[in-house]
């Protein structure tokens, strides 16, 4: 064995990493179940009130934050250690937009199919060709 693995075997920061790791990746399961459990109860609010809970939202992107910082480490693109070795990260909740809510500036669109084909069209045909569609070959 050549004497640089042998030196990285023995660090003792490589194997503290490890343990941080372990730590870390059993946290991530614990973090997904916070934003499963996160997810439903939104879920849950919007239906009964209309629109989503802010502090709920809160907690969605903090544990959405301290995962990403947590993944970076454990893929050693990060030595930095997510909380509770940092501060939470922090979150900046934008208000969504209410469901079923229509802009104003997006016109519906309507599609429509002529008799000789089978395929929705999305454009609007010409006014040659609303007259007589059938002298209007297609190439």
């Amino acid at each position: 064995m050549n004497d640089e693995t042998k030196a990285n075997l023995l660090n003792p920061d490589t194997w503290i990493r490890l343990l941080y790791m372990i730590l870390f990746a059993l946290l991530l399961v614990l973090a997904r179940l916070v934003i499963l459990a996160v997810a439903v109860l939104q879920f849950v609010f919007v239906l009964v009130t209309a629109k989503p809970n802010t502090s709920l939202l809160e907690l969605g992107q903090g544990v959405s934050k301290w995962a990403l910082q947590a993944f970076l480490f454990l893929t050693y693109n990060s030595d930095e250690k997510p909380y509770p070795f940092t501060d939470w990260p922090e979150t900046q909740v934008i208000e969504p937009q209410e469901p079923g809510r229509s802009r104003e500036d997006v016109k519906p669109t309507t599609t429509s199919v002529s008799s000789s084909e089978d395929v929705p069209s999305f454009i609007t045909p010409s006014e040659g060709e609303k007259d007589n569609p059938e002298d209007n070959p297609k190439a």
